[in-house]
């Protein structure tokens, strides 16, 4: 057994109830019939958010998350200014509250 799957199960073992979620590399899948052969990468314990084009996860760099936003419902702010004129404070409470979920992310390779 190679370390990256000791470490989803030993991730899966102590977060039974927290979904799975299989990041496939884009050299996997070459094509769009069939099944390909991956193998497991390493896995984590991490949040993501489901923006409007990508998955991101925490440790992705914000304003990557800020660009996915923009046409999203989380576009503006309550008082409808668009979130580019947020300040700095205003723009990480809003990143914080996106509806992060927990998750153990699992990387599929080849």
């Amino acid at each position: 057994m190679t370390k990256q799957t000791e470490e989803l199960l030993r991730l899966i073992k102590e977060n039974p109830d927290l979904p799975i979620v299989p990041m496939v590399d884009c050299e996997v899948v070459a094509d769009d019939f069939g099944y390909w052969l991956g193998k497991w990468g390493y896995a984590k314990l991490t949040e993501y958010y489901n923006g409007r084009e990508y998955i991101h996860f925490r440790d992705d760099d914000e304003e990557d998350v800020l660009n996915d936003m923009v046409g999203c419902k989380y576009s503006y702010d309550k008082d409808g200014r668009d979130i580019y004129e947020l300040s700095d404070a205003e723009w990480k409470t809003l990143y914080e509250s996106l509806p992060w979920e927990k998750c153990i992310a699992v990387y599929i390779t080849t």
